[in-house]
């Protein structure tokens, strides 16, 4: 009888242990699946902030080379700006700031050769001379009447009918003026940039 109870007790004892251990194993499943469950919300949430932080960067690269081109033409373009900010207008006073101190100096000398000049005949070719010599390998020589910048008359021109700035490379422009009356230019300008800002090292300027 002793015996018999000790049988059924057995048995009763193994199938407790290997429900336990049954349970156990779900349980320690279900946590290892917790476990990877979490991990790869870690990792997708971590992909997707990488992910946003990368676009964002190449949004800010997009938009600082996009200040950078139109930081240039805006530049060209307050240069016609009234002082009264309505219309076009242009200040002789002003000109000179606008350049590079030797290509204002080049169009100066190209004045005196080219534009209204006081050089008698015998002065005329060693002037020319000179110029050659000293304007030769840094820009191409004036050959004939060349104005000034856009054209620009010899009083303040505060009327100007319109402005259209065209660019055809980095720093470089096509600039056309109208300035009433049938007096229309078109201007090559080649522009550098000095101490955040931006002066005209060279215009090329032909009548329409």
């Amino acid at each position: 009888m002793w015996a018999v109870n000790m049988n059924k007790y057995s048995k009763n004892l193994n199938y407790f242990v290997l429900a336990l251990s049954f349970l156990l194993g779900c349980s320690g499943n279900q946590s290892a699946k917790n476990v990877t469950t979490n991990d790869e919300e870690k990792n997708n949430l971590k992909t997707e902030l990488t992910d946003s932080l990368s676009k964002a960067n190449s949004t800010s690269k997009i938009s600082d080379a996009n200040n950078a081109i139109d930081s240039d033409e805006l530049w060209l373009k307050n240069i016609f700006q009234c002082e009264n900010n309505s219309g076009f207008c242009f200040y002789l006073a002003k000109e000179k700031q606008f350049c590079t101190p030797r290509f204002y100096d080049f169009m100066t000398d190209s004045e005196e050769l080219f534009g209204t000049s006081n050089l008698t005949e015998a002065e005329y070719p060693k002037t020319l001379e000179k110029y050659q010599e000293k304007w030769g390998k840094t820009y191409p020589l004036r050959k004939d009447t060349e104005p000034f910048l856009f054209g620009r008359g010899n009083d303040d021109m505060e009327n100007i009918k319109k402005v259209k700035i065209t660019k055809i490379s980095t720093l470089n422009y096509l600039v056309f003026v109208d300035f009433g009356e049938d007096i229309k230019t078109e201007s090559k300008v080649k522009l550098i940039e000095k101490d955040k800002d931006f002066e005209i090292d060279y215009c090329e300027t032909v009548f329409l």
